[in-house]
């Protein structure tokens, strides 16, 4: 029993850290070429290849949109066998279905902003402020700002906190005017041209005049590719930069799990020194013993623990629920042949670090039949 509960415990904590690493995808939900009759979608490639990069990387991805819900998918070859794979899958499919509406996203759980292309991208998608201000927050975070093709269009309009350009001087790229059939009609209803509107915002809109030879550009955190040719390699470049800025780029739930982990095993392995930088100095316990309350301050809490005097304690964390500089969380604690007891935590987030403030718990016996 005592293995089970402790591999259990590992294999959540260890989905907790990934869950964070989150990248999300910005769609568009428009169906035709502004106010005319042309239809126009999502480019499947464009969404599928950096997903399946970023999945196997081991991100998970959430798909947004202006308004949420299904959005149009078009550009599709079924002759392509990622393609066939996805167009296929149930799961994938239904994240098409039912994006996500900018105001359900958290910001702060993205590692990676990305602009997914296709006609559709051009229409909906850049003057949306609350979609412009989850990619600040995202950037501001040490997050990766990508994009491909139209999708570029997405970020034309990207300013910071004082109303600069968050891209300033730097290299972007996209599908360019120069590839573009302007005496079309589906490009006589575009709202503005990339290349124009990139530039107008200080931007170094730059281009390859071969097309479709997998040109990209870093700059920065930074990423954006011309065409679908780039989207593997552009792919590819968010995840090396992911994987040198992940580190320090803790979100608030991870560190939260980091405080609750040095409370669980600075109890069990002896590490009064892991309690202090968990505890707020103000910490107290509170239980109830022979119906009473009974208060103990962090001190005395830390106090009983001996350094490098290790228990037998087990501890898992059960749930975290964060809003803004508040916190609450769940614990349980395993004592071999005696207890299990259930911790309950105050958690509060000041000059930016998060600090375990009260706790208060409550146990229950190990039934005899289970003991060992």
């Amino acid at each position: 029993m005592i293995k089970l509960f402790f591999a259990f415990s590992a294999c959540l904590m260890l989905l907790n850290t990934l869950g964070q690493q989150r990248i999300l995808f910005v769609t568009s939900n428009q169906h035709y070429y502004g106010s005319t009759k042309l239809s126009t979608a999502n480019h499947f490639e464009e969404m599928i290849v950096p997903y399946d990069f970023f999945t196997k990387a081991g991100f998970l991805v959430d798909i947004v949109s202006p308004k949420g819900g299904a959005i149009p998918v078009g550009y599709i070859n079924t002759s392509d066998s990622l393609q066939k794979k996805y167009l296929y899958d149930g799961w994938f499919m239904d994240k098409l279905e039912h994006t996500r509406q900018p105001s359900e996203i958290i910001p702060e759980n993205y590692a990676a902003i990305f602009y997914s292309g296709g006609g559709a991208a051009m229409f909906g998608v850049a003057e949306d402020t609350a979609i412009q201000k989850i990619a600040r927050k995202i950037y501001n975070k040490n997050g990766v700002v990508s994009a491909i093709c139209h999708g570029t269009a997405g970020i034309v309009y990207l300013t910071d906190e004082r109303g600069n350009s968050l891209y300033a001087g730097r290299k972007i790229t996209g599908y360019p005017d120069f590839h573009e059939n302007k005496e079309m009609e589906y490009y006589k209803a575009f709202p503005f041209s990339i290349d124009k509107a990139i530039k107008a915002n200080k931007g170094n809109f730059v281009f390859s005049k071969k097309n479709k030879d997998g040109f990209y550009v870093v700059d920065g955190r930074f990423v954006t590719g011309q065409d679908p040719s780039a989207a593997a390699k552009l792919a590819t470049e968010v995840i090396s930069i992911l994987h040198k800025n992940l580190p320090e780029t803790k979100s608030d739930k991870d560190q939260i799990t980091e405080i609750l982990t040095d409370y669980i095993e600075g109890t069990a392995n002896g590490q009064p020194e892991r309690l202090r930088k968990a505890f707020h100095p103000s910490f107290n316990l509170y239980a109830i013993a022979k119906d009473s309350l009974w208060v103990r301050s962090g001190e005395q809490y830390i106090a009983n623990v001996k350094p490098g005097e290790k228990t037998n304690r087990i501890g898992k964390i059960i749930s975290i629920d964060i809003e803004k500089d508040a916190a609450i969380a769940k614990a349980e604690i395993l004592i071999p042949n005696w207890r299990i007891f259930t911790d309950y935590f105050l958690i509060m987030k000041y000059e930016g670090e998060w600090k375990i403030v009260q706790k208060s718990y409550t146990w229950r016996e190990i039934p005899k039949t289970q003991k060992l």
